[in-house]
């Protein structure tokens, strides 16, 4: 009965849930030198208090973005550079446990005003901090628990918060179900992103 109830509330999240993304589908990396469209990122650690630093995270920057392009938007003609690598103190952002079912609220709440405009903002949290969620996505905004950053969660909510929304087709990266299929963007999709990182840098 147990499982069913945790099954059932999983289902009902307005956000993406976990799902088994342990054994991903092989991507062959197709690295571009300088892709045409480029979209700034920022990196942005939540942290509890100011006690604590981004080393606390221990993520090989250059390695994740590597990850991105190689995989998910080199071969489409963009790239994700690094804009800044930052902290943010917020501790009911960064321990979401006793939150279940409002994560996304409080995303959107806790991270309004600390974005920039010009470019795509990502938080980062443990993943022992939350329970259903792996990432969110919102308006140029996206939020990842750090064992989640080198699955196919990161270009799906990158996906989310450049507008894309859910596509059930399996290997799409926009897909809610199967994501060790997900390695592709169609390209109704990549029109879509590329649309939206003019639109992004032109702010």
């Amino acid at each position: 009965m147990k499982q069913l109830t945790f099954l059932l509330l999983v289902l009902l999240l307005p956000s993406c849930s976990v799902e088994d993304d342990s054994a991903p589908l092989f991507i062959e990396p197709i690295y571009m030198n300088n892709p045409t469209f480029k979209l700034k990122l920022d990196i942005i650690y939540v942290l509890p208090n100011e006690k604590y630093a981004k080393s606390k995270y221990n993520i090989d920057e250059s390695k994740y973005l590597d990850y991105l392009n190689g995989c998910f938007f080199n071969r489409h003609d963009i790239g994700i550079v690094l804009g800044e690598s930052r902290t943010l103190v917020n501790p009911e952002l960064y321990d979401l446990k006793d939150d279940r079912g409002n994560e996304s609220a409080i995303f959107e709440r806790e991270t309004k005003g600390t974005c920039k405009p010009d470019r795509l903002n990502m938080y980062i949290i443990p993943r022992t901090n939350t329970i259903a969620i792996a990432g969110l996505g919102v308006t140029q905004r996206t939020f990842i628990t750090d064992e989640f950053l080198f699955k196919t969660t990161s270009p799906h909510e990158i996906g989310h918060s450049l507008g894309l929304h859910h596509l059930d087709v399996d290997g799409n990266i926009m897909s809610r179900v199967k994501p060790y299929l997900r390695k592709e963007f169609n390209s109704e999709q990549v029109s879509e992103l590329i649309q939206q990182i003019i639109t992004i840098n032109n702010r």
